[in-house]
């Protein structure tokens, strides 16, 4: 396992995932929902890309394939389950601006 390679797809697909949610809600903010509605779209999908690569992970070690700690591959996660929980409470806010 590349930990290292893998560690930096997360990082990628959570980090870009994260920035297209923020534009979604600045754009909800300036009450243009249909080009929010698009870009929480597309982070979603991107968010799934990164959580694929971090499940593909798990598989490894389920079968056997351990790896050493890496400070890379935490980073990795935490950036994951920070663009998960952003999703959550970005959809929220958008809700919020489009009842406003």
């Amino acid at each position: 396992m590349d930990t290292e390679k893998i560690s930096f797809h997360i990082i990628s697909y959570a980090g870009d995932s994260f920035s297209k949610m923020r534009e979604a809600l600045s754009e909800a903010k300036l009450g243009n929902f249909q080009k929010a509605d698009e870009l929480m779209s597309s982070a979603k999908k991107t968010l799934t890309e990164a959580h694929n690569v971090h499940t593909e992970v798990i598989t490894l070690e389920a079968q056997g394939e351990k790896s050493e700690y890496s400070v890379l591959l935490a980073h990795a996660q935490d950036t994951l389950m920070n663009a998960i929980l952003a999703e959550t409470i970005f959809e929220e806010f958008i809700e919020l601006y489009k009842n406003k």
